[in-house]
């Protein structure tokens, strides 16, 4: 399930901010839906409008959403001059949120890829055009990007633990360093420093649960703690097939079945569908402790722990081949063509994958002397995956399994110095990984190793000094100085196999990542900027060192990818009803990190042989009707292409999100819908297996206020039930109902 974002007016008259998602079919019928959707968003708005205009003065609205990710200093979003976005804690409750991708994925240049929510583990989001690996991605001031991949896991963190997120998209290495290229994704949880009791249960299609309980304890003037334990589960969605290309042998070696289903693949290549490996079902347990200590009303340390356990594996595989009396079944032969496939359980076996995280997060804040001290650990103690050939998971099978480590620290400090406000600080992180193949007894229990194939691993280690500085010129005019300087170090990677042993060379880089922004205010309700930033992303160490038997093989020699980001942009503020935000960008990569080309045993290597340029605008509008109705739409245009000027197909060129909201209590709706242009190539297919569909999908979502301290909500997912395929089939229309409370 998923969902959207978008501004709306909360009872205090702050700006928020609200989300929603998902995904559907052609684009053809797809842009007809998203004009159809705009017209009844807004025609519902504007009908609304005259209803409670009577009980409501305009003039009233105050709009005054303070972040702290775009400079590092607490800062009016109107004033900030880059594009920033901010989900809530609100807007998750209100749209029943299962994980945080579901919440990012109406914000303004954001595509949402994982389909399958919970259960999703191939896909990730996309910010401008820049995967999560060049997205910084930071959860109370520690690194939320895996050591092995620098991708996110979104499953380790409990979304009723988020006081709220900010979304800077834009270059901000000169602030944050490595990976904060596309965007820096700041998730901000929840302060123990009142007595509150909150309980939810929510249940839904496809055996689907959400259930929860967080505590929070002020226990004196000094001290104050918190707890919470989140459960999620779902049986999900069938989004592979079992299939063949040919059939091999000239004869049966089994029973003769027949059923196989003649169809192609996304690319146009001829497939026969055998049945599915099961739906995507996965299981996934969060617990959260919290402390926290105020030495005075301004100084405070708080130590914060998350231990997520996730496991994602399919259930009931279905066999479309059946034997002469019509009985389904997985072993046999199946003509496929002229010649026989022989086929049997192994044809019709997943992944059975898991992932287990601790994080260890320390702050200690000084708001007088506006100081701040994060350090910090996260620990993936496992994440991989088995396979094996039986459906029972009994037999013998392989593992593979890529834990890893990052610890952090760092120290920002700020200074006011009439018109200059300088942050300045330190920033340290090291990364560690290993990668390890394994041969288990049973294939089902990741225990009963009873071999190692080959081990292999290394470490990385960025520490920088940075230094901003905010100018303010006079009353219209002001400029932002940045420049940070990282020392990169790559060390000690190895490979082992039963047979040998080697070490790789250790090397190291030094990268200036300077920031230039110039900043016009020609009204206090209106921000007009200009910008250019330098960014860097070293390898991700599974790029370095992984070695597997066959496959993508790792590079020791590999240098950090370059970013060069040029952006300008506006916004407005009218009649304190009406915000209009615009954004141009331009960004060149240099030294991409893509694969080589094949050798004699088909194994690919990475390599830094490409440079890419995405293109692109985005304009967001939001508007109140009235302190009840509120509407808003936003839409990202991109062009990405390679060094030969050629178009990357997979980066969509037009994201539309839009919606419309009602919130007067005791009742609260949303309509909402997303638009995603096709990533297909022009001689591959929309409609079938392994493609990438356009889509238009909309959402909606009711909840009910029927005690002071109880909420009952009503959630739908692809409300029309359409079908689509982002490489794996997408999930249908789900339904969710639940109940929460707090006290």
């Amino acid at each position: 399930m998923k969902r959207r974002m978008n501004g709306v007016l909360t009872d205090n008259g702050n700006w928020r901010v609200r989300v929603e998602r998902n995904g559907d079919e052609v684009q053809r019928k797809g842009l007809t839906a998203a004009v159809l959707g705009t017209m009844m968003s807004l025609g519902l708005a504007a009908g609304a409008e005259a209803a409670d205009k009577a009980e409501e003065n305009l003039d009233s609205y105050t709009i005054d959403e303070i972040v702290v990710t775009a400079t590092r200093t607490e800062k009016d979003t109107l004033k900030v001059p880059a594009a920033i976005s901010v989900v809530t804690a609100e807007d998750i409750r209100t749209h029943n949120v299962k994980t945080l991708s579901d919440a990012l994925a109406m914000l303004p240049g954001v595509y949402d890829a994982r389909t399958h929510g919970m259960s999703e583990v191939a896909n990730g989001i996309t910010i401008r055009g820049f995967g999560e690996s060049n997205i910084l991605f930071l959860y109370d001031g520690m690194v939320m990007n895996d050591g092995y991949s620098g991708s996110m896991n979104w499953n380790a963190v409990s979304v009723e633990d988020v006081e709220r997120i900010e979304v800077l998209r834009g270059a901000a290495s000169s602030l944050y360093g490595g990976k904060a290229v596309g965007a820096v994704v700041n998730i901000i949880g929840k302060n123990p420093d009142k007595d509150s009791v909150r309980g939810y249960v929510s249940y839904g299609s496809r055996y689907t649960w959400k259930n929860g309980i967080n505590l929070s304890k002020k226990v004196d003037e000094k001290w104050s703690v918190g707890f919470g334990y989140e459960n999620k589960q779902t049986d999900g969605w069938m989004k592979k097939y079992s299939y063949a290309t040919r059939g091999t042998a000239t004869a049966p070696s089994g029973t003769v079945a027949t059923g196989a289903i003649k169809t192609i693949r996304g690319s146009g290549s001829t497939i026969y569908l055998l049945g599915i490996p099961g739906t995507g079902a996965s299981e996934d347990n969060t617990l959260n402790f919290k402390v926290k200590y105020q030495f005075t009303p301004d100084q405070s340390l708080t130590y914060r722990y998350t231990h997520d356990r996730y496991r994602y594996f399919s259930v009931n595989p279905q066999s479309y081949l059946v034997d002469a009396a019509g009985n389904p079944i997985f072993e046999g032969s199946v003509l496929l063509g002229t010649r026989y496939y022989n086929f049997d359980e192994s044809d019709f076996t997943d992944y059975d994958g898991r992932r287990v995280t601790d994080r260890h997060a320390l702050q200690y804040k000084d708001d007088r002397n506006k100081l701040i001290i994060n350090a910090g650990l996260t620990h993936v103690k496992e994440s991989g995956y088995s396979t094996g050939d039986d459906l029972a998971g009994r037999g013998p099978g392989y593992d593979t399994n890529y834990p890893s480590k990052t610890y952090k620290m760092d120290l920002q400090k700020t200074w006011d110095f009439g018109a200059h406000t300088l942050v300045t600080g330190f920033d340290f992180q090291r990364d560690s990984m290993d990668y390890i193949q394994s041969r288990l007894a049973h294939w089902h229990d990741h225990s009963s190793i009873t071999a190692y194939r080959r081990k292999m691993g290394g470490n990385d280690l960025v520490a920088a000094v940075f230094l901003s500085d905010e100018y303010k010129i006079n009353e219209r005019f002001g400029i932002h100085l940045g420049l940070r300087l990282d020392h990169y170090k790559k060390y000690d990677g190895y490979v082992w196999t039963p047979s040998s042993y080697k070490r790789h060379e250790d090397a190291s880089y030094t990268e200036l990542s300077p920031k230039l922004v110039l900043e016009y205010f020609p009204d206090p309700k209106t921000t007009l900027y200009a910008s250019f930033g330098h960014s860097f992303n070293p390898p991700r160490l599974y790029q370095l060192y992984s070695e597997p038997a066959y496959g993508y093989h790792g590079n020791p020699a590999l240098t950090p990818e370059k970013s060069n980001t040029f952006e300008f942009g506006g916004k407005k503020q009218f009649d304190d009803r009406t915000y209009l935000g615009l954004s141009f960008y331009h960004a060149k990569t240099t030294d991409m990190i893509g694969v080589s080309a094949p050798d004699a045993a088909g194994n690919r290597h990475y390599i830094n042989l490409n440079r890419t340029k995405k293109v692109g605008g985005e304009i967001e509008l939001r508007h109140n009707f009235s302190h009840a109705w509120s509407a808003f739409v936003n839409y990202n245009y991109e062009r990405a292409t390679d060094g030969d000027g050629d178009r990357i197909y997979y980066i969509p060129q037009h994201t539309l999100h839009l919606g419309v909201k009602y919130d007067k209590k005791p009742w609260s709706a949303y309509l909402e819908g997303q638009y995603i242009s096709s990533r297909n190539e022009p001689d591959e297919f929309s409609g079938h297996y392994l493609s990438d569909d356009a889509f238009f999908i909309a959402n909606c979502g009711i909840n009910y206020q029927f005690m002071k301290n109880a909420t009952l909500s009503l959630t739908v997912e692809n409300l029309f039930d359409l079908d689509y395929w982002q490489w794996y089939k997408a999930r249908g229309r789900s339904v969710m109902v639940g109940v929460s409370f707090e006290m």
